[in-house]
């Protein structure tokens, strides 16, 4: 079964969007995307109001689906956004990816994100009845983790000749 999400999308003039998310809604899911969307407008690579930013949301999710099934079980590499592909067994073009534009709350959800443009935070909420959300965390931090180093990694970057010795 999957976990769906929704995400509200809203800035200083209260303009807000809504997205939908059928597949990996989970917080470990969900915030890498969230996250990076929100490093963006941050670093001002994208505009920090609703209507300029939320089209890069659905960019983002496209390219997190990176793959397209072309039939017969199996999938391919998607070099960049395609155009939909409809076939008698399998109707491949139902979602543009991970993020799809709705007019409303979904009544599936078990997440929902806020992702405030003006005061930068994302709000995670969990769905815990009909109308009911209980916050777990609020994020402003989004940069990446970094991967830890190897130990052959830093011996490879050690230069002795870097070393003062007083």
């Amino acid at each position: 079964m999957s976990t769906r999400c929704n995400i509200i999308i809203t800035d200083k003039s209260k303009d807000k969007l809504i997205f939908y998310r059928h597949s990996d809604g989970y917080p470990e899911g969900t915030l890498p995307t969230l996250k990076k969307f929100m490093s963006w407008v941050r670093d001002e690579k994208i505009r920090n109001n609703v209507p300029q930013a939320a089209g890069w949301l659905i960019m983002i999710g496209a390219t997190e689906y990176g793959s397209v099934y072309v039939g017969a079980g199996k999938y391919e590499q998607k070099p960049t956004v395609t155009e939909p592909q409809i076939d008698l067994d399998h109707i491949t073009g139902w979602q543009v990816g991970a993020y799809e534009p709705t007019t409303d709350i979904h009544s599936d959800i078990e997440y929902l994100y806020t992702l405030d443009l003006s005061k930068l935070t994302i709000t995670v909420q969990e769905v815990t009845g009909k109308n009911k959300y209980k916050t777990i965390d609020t994020i402003k931090d989004f940069s990446e983790p970094k991967p830890e180093q190897t130990q052959a990694e830093v011996l490879a970057s050690y230069d002795p000749e870097a070393l003062e010795i007083t």
